[in-house]
This record gives C-alpha cells, structure tokens and sequence, in this order.
C-alpha cells in the first residue's frame, strides 16, 4: 500500500488521485486511510468520474468506521473504556452524499446548474408586506 499526495499549484491538482485524497481529506502520509492503488482502483473502475470515485471513497471510510465502531468498546469489570467512530461513519457517509450530487463548496454547499434551479432572485417578494 502506497501514499502519495501533492498539494495544489495554482487552484490545480496533479493529478486526479490528488483531488480525490482532498476531496475526502486523506492527505496525511502517516495517518491515510486508502492506499493509492484503492483510490486509482475506484477512479478507473467508476469510469475517470471524479466526484463519484470521491463519493464512493467516502462511503468505503464510513463503512470501515462503522465496523471500527463495533470493536473500540471494552469492558473489564467495573472499568468501561469505548471510542466511538460511529460521529466520524456518519460524516463519512454525509459527505459522500455530497459528492455524488457534484461539486461541494467550502460550507459542503452542492453547487447546481442554473439551468436546474427551481428558485430565481425574487420569486417571492411579492409575499413581502
């Protein structure tokens, strides 16, 4: 299993493995969560799809917490020692809600097409009293 990330230049990644790491905030050498041959494998497999590669990279980390969850609690007769994942699972999954919708702001905001939108700039100021 191998890491490699390369911060930005210019607003621009190296390469779409790079934005992927970002997009799911894998980018520490020495804590990483998905080797780079995992996330290559989700991007080609997903056919070179950015966001949704990103988006299922996100759901693999959520199921992993969530089975983390089930094993990080110990009890030892009174004593009771438990860390939860399940926080970290949840917003794991949310996030690769996000992604599958298409590109997320820095408030994890969707971005849609105008020409999508269902709401235009006073709509409702007739409403107003």
């Amino acid at each position: 299993m191998s890491f490699t990330y390369t911060q930005p230049t210019a607003g621009v990644f190296a390469t779409p493995k790079d934005e992927i790491r970002f997009l799911i905030q894998d980018t520490v050498q020495n804590q990483f969560s998905l080797s780079d041959e995992e996330i290559l494998y989700l991007y080609t497999s997903l056919g070179n799809q950015l966001y949704l590669a990103a988006s299922q990279a996100a759901l693999q980390l959520s199921v992993a917490y969530a089975k983390e969850a089930t094993i990080a609690s110990k009890s030892v007769g009174d004593l009771s020692l438990s860390l939860s994942y399940m926080d970290t699972s949840a917003e794991y999954k949310h996030l690769a809600e996000h992604l599958r919708l298409g590109k997320i702001g820095n408030s994890l905001s969707v971005f849609y097409n105008e020409s999508d939108s269902q709401f235009v700039m006073g709509q409702f100021d007739e409403l107003r009293p």
